[in-house]
């Protein structure tokens, strides 16, 4: 082997290994962050499911992980405690949070604008939609839960209070087993999660969102602490916009946004989470406020909406607006 065919295959070694460092060292640049749901995995989080496999993620710089919630309060509190970078959580859950414990976190987008819960009846039941009909009427819901917070100003706008109906509060994984078991009751619910749970064993049950009766109250938005908006807002912002992608691609082929979430949770139903999908896509990315902007930007005048029904029926004492929400990392 002459020189030069020695100098060459170093040369070639020197190139191979600047190569492979470059990429080991591309590969520890990604940030690893966790996403956790507000509960269990429904249709919504499907795009964010597609950021990842279509890379939008990994072209911020991330290595994203979705990872399955118990409730929005619980994942308030892991995102405000820095257990979990980011957070899906009902904004109504999280202004409660706010204002009456001052949890430090921060919703920075809304996904889930309009008619995301409601009432849950069977399909044989003599109901026309009046509320003034559900006095002495059994409704099953959780405590705690965002579609339990919204349904006393729900009934309050028939005339009713809590009071007037027989409130039965179980664990979250209870509620649809008792409901199938009682023929005349009501559930509480959400149309991309629990309806579609009470439809596979229950074909034709009804829904009736809150939202027809004037009810105006942000569902499921982007959390983040804001010690993580002090400190990162680069980080925040690039997140963002990377999620934006998934839901502007998710909006133009809900298939491959389904797929994605099956590559991460194989056991799940594609049925369940392909139409819980089209129903947020179709019924609840946009409020009459904030149609024409992109997705998840919220307006001043649906967040003052929600927060007078708050106060009026959770006791909430609204603070300023900004200590809420914040539309500064939507791309426009």
């Amino acid at each position: 082997m002459t020189r030069g065919t020695v100098s060459r295959l170093a040369g070639l070694a020197l190139v191979t290994g600047l190569i492979i460092a470059a990429a080991g060292t591309a590969a520890l640049a990604q940030t690893k962050i966790v996403v956790r749901t507000d509960f269990r995995y429904n249709g919504y989080i499907s795009p964010l499911a597609l950021a990842v496999d279509k890379g939008f993620y990994k072209e911020a710089g991330f290595d994203v992980a979705i990872e399955q919630g118990q409730g929005s309060s619980t994942t308030i509190q892991t995102v405000a405690s820095g257990v979990d970078n980011f957070g899906l959580a009902d904004a109504a859950t999280t202004a409660i949070a706010i204002s009456n414990q001052g949890v430090p976190v921060k919703v920075v987008a809304d996904y889930c604008q309009t008619a995301t819960m409601g009432l849950i009846y069977h399909p044989d039941q003599d109901f026309s939609g009046n509320l003034a009909d559900l006095k002495g009427k059994v409704i099953i819901s959780s405590a705690g839960s965002a579609d339990a917070k919204l349904l006393e100003p729900t009934l309050a706008i028939g005339g009713l209070n809590l009071d007037d109906v027989k409130l039965q509060l179980v664990d979250v994984n209870a509620r649809v087993p008792l409901f199938l078991q009682t023929p005349d009751a009501f559930q509480t619910g959400f149309a991309t999660g629990d309806l579609l749970r009470v439809r596979a064993r229950l074909p034709g049950a009804k829904y009736i969102p809150y939202a027809k009766y004037g009810l105006v109250a942000y569902g499921i938005g982007l959390i983040v602490a804001n010690d993580t908006l002090t400190k990162s807002p680069d980080l925040v912002k690039k997140f963002v916009a990377a999620t934006q992608k998934g839901w502007e691609a998710a909006i133009k082929d809900a298939d491959a946004a389904t797929t994605a979430s099956l590559k991460l949770y194989p056991d799940l139903s594609r049925d369940f989470l392909l139409e819980g999908l089209k129903i947020t896509l179709a019924e609840q990315i946009h409020t009459p406020s904030t149609a024409g902007h992109p997705i998840g930007w919220m307006a001043e005048d649906d967040w003052k909406k929600t927060l007078d029904v708050l106060k009026k029926y959770s006791g909430v004492t609204p603070k300023d607006l900004s200590a809420y929400y914040t539309d500064q990392f939507i791309v426009q």
